[in-house]
C-alpha cells in the first residue's frame, strides 16, 4: 500500500512527549523511594504492634491472691484453760498446833509450881482452875492468830488470782492486736499488688493500641505511597508509549514479524527498537510506510504514527 502524501507535525508535540516521559520517571522515582520508605516504616509499626501484642498477652490477669488464707485463722487464746492457782490452798494448822503447845506448857508451868503441895485438895482444886484459865487464854490467842493467818492468806490468794487474770487478759489483746495488724497489712498489699496489676494492663493495652494505629497509618501511608508511585510509572509508560508508537518507522525496528490485521485491514506487527535507548521490549504496533497518511507524521526525519487515527492498538507484549 502506498499514500502520496504524509502529514506534518511541529516538533514541540514530540517534545513534550519526551517531556512527559522524563517527567514519568523522575516521579517514578521519587514515587519509588517513597513507597519503599512508607513500606520500611509500615514494617517497622507492624513490628512494633505485634511486639506489645506479645507483651500484652504475657500480662499476668490472674488473681495474685487466689487461694490466700488468713494466717490468724487458727489463732487460739493461749490462756484458755488456766488454772487457779489458789485452788489448792490448804487449811492453816498453826491455830491448832499453837493452841496444843500453849496449853501443853501451861500444864507443865503449873504442875512444876506445885509440885510439893500436891496433897492438898484445896491447892489441887487451884491448880485446876488455872489450868483451865490457860487453856482458855492459849485457845482465844491461838484462834486470833488464826484468823489473822487466814485473812493474810485469802488477800493474797485474791490478789495473785487478780494479777493472773490481768497479764492473761493483756497478753491476749497483745496477741489480737498484732494478729488484726498483720491481717490490716496483709489486706492493704493485697489491694495494693491488684490495683498495680490493673494499672499495668491498662498501660500495655493503651501502648498496644497506639501501636496498632500507628501501624495502621504506616500501612495506609505505604499504600498511599505505592498508589503515587504507580500513578507516576504509569504516566510514565503512557508518555513512553505515546513517544515510541510515534516512531514507527521500519528504518528503527527489527526483528519484524506479521502477527495478524486489524478490522479496516491494517497489517498488524510484533517487532523491537534496533535502539536499546528505547527499551528492550516486544511491541505491537504498525509500519508507517503501510498505514493511511492521514495517520502518519514526518517531520523531515523518521516517520511517526498517530495511533488515535487508526483501528491498531501499539501496545507492550
Amino acid at each position: 500500500m502506498s499514500y502520496i502524501k504524509k502529514n506534518t507535525e511541529s516538533p514541540l508535540k514530540i517534545f513534550g512527549a519526551i517531556g512527559g516521559l522524563v517527567g514519568g520517571i523522575y516521579g517514578g522515582i521519587q514515587a519509588g523511594k517513597a513507597a519503599k520508605k512508607a513500606d520500611k516504616a509500615a514494617k517497622k509499626a507492624a513490628q512494633e504492634k505485634d511486639r506489645m501484642k506479645d507483651v500484652l498477652s504475657n500480662v499476668d490477669t490472674s488473681n495474685p491472691f487466689e487461694g490466700m488464707k488468713n494466717q490468724f485463722s487458727g489463732l487460739q487464746n493461749p490462756y484458755s484453760g488456766l488454772e487457779n492457782t489458789m485452788e489448792d490452798l490448804t487449811v492453816n494448822q498453826q491455830e491448832a498446833d499453837f493452841q496444843a503447845q500453849q496449853f501443853a506448857q501451861s500444864q507443865a508451868n503449873i504442875m512444876e509450881g506445885l509440885r510439893g503441895s500436891a496433897g492438898s485438895s484445896g491447892i489441887a482444886a487451884l491448880a485446876q482452875s488455872l489450868a483451865k484459865q490457860g487453856a482458855l487464854s492459849a485457845q482465844k490467842s491461838s484462834a486470833s492468830i488464826g484468823q489473822q493467818e487466814a485473812a493474810n492468806q485469802a488477800k493474797a490468794a485474791a490478789e495473785a488470782g487478780r494479777l493472773q487474770s490481768q497479764e492473761a487478759k493483756g497478753d491476749f489483746d497483745v496477741a489480737q492486736q498484732i494478729a488484726q495488724g498483720a491481717a490490716d497489712v496483709d489486706t492493704k498489699v493485697a489491694q495494693g499488688a491488684a490495683a498495680a496489676q490493673q494499672r499495668e494492663l491498662n498501660k500495655q493495652t493503651t501502648l498496644f493500641q497506639d501501636a496498632s494505629q500507628t501501624a495502621q497509618n504506616a500501612q495506609q501511608a505505604a499504600a498511599d505511597a505505592q498508589a503515587q508511585k504507580d500513578q507516576a510509572w504509569s504516566g510514565a509508560i503512557s508518555s513512553g508509549i505515546s513517544l515510541l508508537g510515534g516512531l514507527s518507522d521500519r528504518r528503527l525496528k527489527k526483528n519484524i514479524k506479521l502477527i495478524g490485521k486489524s478490522s479496516s485491514g491494517i497489517n498488524i506487527y510484533m517487532f523491537e527498537y534496533i535502539d536499546k535507548f528505547f527499551g528492550e521490549h516486544i511491541y505491537q504496533g504498525v509500519m508507517s510506510d503501510e498505514i493511511p497518511s492521514s495517520a502518519v507524521i514526518n517531520n523531515g526525519g523518521y516517520d511517526r504514527v498517530d495511533y488515535s487515527k487508526i483501528d491498531v492498538e501499539f501496545k507492550i507484549l
